[in-house]
C-alpha cells in the first residue's frame, strides 16, 4: 500500500447496513419496532495492507449519521478490528439481533477489504474479516444465510471493492440477494475498486470516499437534492440517486432499484456538518483543447477550496499524477480562500489531463484548521464522448 497525502490508498470495503426508522418502521408500518445497528470496522490484516485509520473513522461517521438521521428507538453496537473469523462474525450477528422481532429492523455495517478470486466455476467475491491476528473470507452466500436467520427488516450498505458482485451489478453474475427481502446499497461495481484516503501528517485523519459521500449526501444536500418528493424521509432510491451525483470515485448501485420505502429521516433542523452545501456538477463542455466543467456550491463559512483532477489509467484512478487547482477566489493574499455564499464556477481543464482512458475524476476538497486538514466534499467523472 502506498500512502500519499490526500491520496487514496487501497480498496476498502464497507458494509453499511443502513437504517430503519423507529416508530413508523422503514417500511411505513406502525408499531414499536426497534432498529438495531451493528457497525464493524477492520483496519488490521494478516494478508493485506492495513487501512488505519479509515475503518475506525468510517464507523464513527456511520454512528453519527445513525444518531442524527434515525429515530430515538435505535440501538447501536460497534466493534473495531474484529471478528477475524466467519464463526465469530456469525456469533456477533446472533448476539446483537437475538431479540429481533418481525416489527424490528437490523442494520449491519462492515468496513474492510473486498476481494475477487478465480475459481473453477468463475470469479467469486468475498469480504475479508480480520482482527490483525486471525483472518477469514466471508462469502456473500454465507452472509445471506446468516441474515436469513434474523427476524424483521434487513438493510445492508456495502462499501467495498467489487461489492456490486453481491447484487449482480457491474458484471453478468447473479444477484445473490434477489428475493431475500434485504435492501442493499453498494459502493462499487463488481469489477471496480472502492477507495479511501489518509494523510502522512496526521495519523488520525482519513476515511472512505463512499462513507464521506454518504455523510455529505444526508447532511449537506439541499432538500430537493436528497428528498425530491418532499416527504421528509430519504428512501434507498433517493439516496442512491444523490450519491450518484456527488460520488465519482466508483459507481453506486442499490437493490431493489426502485425502493421508495423510508430509509432515513430528514430532520428539518439537521446540522450540515459540512463546509460546502448543495454541490452540483454540470455537464462538461469541450472548448478546443480544454474542457469546461460547471460547478455550483454554497459555502457556509470562509473555507479553502481546491479542485483535484485524477486521470484514468488502465481502468483505475491514477492518484499519483493528480492535478490540483485552488479555487479562483482570493481573500487577502490567499488564493482559494472562499467567502461564504453561493458560488458558480467553470473549471477549465486540458484534455490531456483526462488520462489514457479519456476520463478523469474531479474532486472538490476543502481544508480546515491550522494544519489544513483535507475533506473530500464531492466528486464526479469527466468523460468526453468520442
Amino acid at each position: 500500500m502506498r500512502k500519499k497525502v490526500f491520496v487514496p490508498a487501497l480498496c476498502l470495503l464497507l458494509i453499511f447496513a443502513a437504517a430503519i426508522l423507529g416508530t413508523l418502521g422503514m417500511n411505513g408500518r406502525t408499531g414499536d419496532g426497534v432498529t438495531r445497528c451493528l457497525l464493524i470496522g477492520c483496519d488490521r490484516f494478516v494478508s493485506m495492507p492495513g487501512t488505519e485509520p479509515a475503518s475506525v473513522n468510517n464507523v464513527e461517521t456511520m454512528e453519527a449519521l445513525l444518531t442524527d438521521f434515525l429515530p430515538e428507538n435505535t440501538a447501536v453496537t460497534r466493534q473495531v478490528n474484529g471478528p477475524g473469523t466467519v464463526a465469530g462474525f456469525e456469533q456477533l450477528i446472533a448476539d446483537v439481533f437475538r431479540e429481533a422481532k418481525e416489527t424490528d429492523t437490523a442494520l449491519i455495517y462492515l468496513s474492510t477489504h473486498g476481494l475477487l478470486r478465480e475459481e473453477a466455476e468463475g470469479r467469486k467475491m468475498s469480504l475479508l474479516l480480520s482482527d490483525g491476528t486471525e483472518e477469514e473470507q466471508l462469502s456473500p452466500e454465507s452472509l445471506l444465510e446468516m441474515l436469513a436467520g434474523v427476524s424483521g427488516e434487513k438493510v445492508l450498505i456495502l462499501d467495498a471493492c467489487h461489492s456490486g458482485a453481491v447484487i449482480g451489478c457491474g458484471w453478468e453474475g447473479e444477484n445473490l440477494f434477489e428475493g431475500s427481502g434485504c435492501r442493499i446499497l453498494v459502493s462499487s461495481g463488481a469489477m471496480e475498486d472502492s477507495w479511501f484516503w489518509n494523510t502522512e501528517t496526521d495519523e488520525y485523519t482519513g476515511t472512505g470516499y463512499f462513507t464521506a459521500a454518504m455523510d455529505r449526501a444526508l447532511r449537506a444536500s439541499d432538500p430537493e437534492q436528497i428528498d425530491p418528493d418532499g416527504s421528509g424521509d430519504v428512501s434507498l432510491k433517493e439516496l442512491t440517486a444523490r450519491l450518484g451525483g456527488i460520488h465519482g470515485a466508483s459507481t453506486v448501485y442499490c437493490y431493489p432499484e426502485e425502493s421508495g420505502e423510508r430509509l432515513f429521516i430528514l430532520p428539518a433542523d439537521r446540522k450540515t456538518g459540512s463546509r460546502l452545501q448543495g454541490v452540483t456538477f454540470g455537464q462538461p463542455v469541450l472548448d478546443g483543447n480544454a474542457v469546461l466543467l460547471p460547478i455550483h456550491f454554497r459555502a457556509g463559512e470562509s473555507v479553502r477550496v481546491m479542485y483535484q483532477l485524477v486521470p484514468g489509467q488502465n481502468g483505475k484512478w491514477d492518484f499519483e499524477h493528480a492535478v490540483r487547482l485552488p479555487d479562483r477566489e482570493k481573500t487577502g493574499l490567499i488564493r482559494g480562500l472562499v467567502s461564504p455564499g453561493e458560488k458558480e464556477r467553470k473549471i477549465r481543464l486540458t484534455v490531456k489531463n483526462l488520462g489514457e482512458d479519456g476520463r478523469a475524476l474531479m474532486q472538490i476538497i476543502s481544508f480546515s484548521g491550522d494544519a489544513l486538514t483535507p475533506s473530500v466534499e464531492a466528486g464526479t467523472v469527466i468523460k468526453l464522448d468520442n
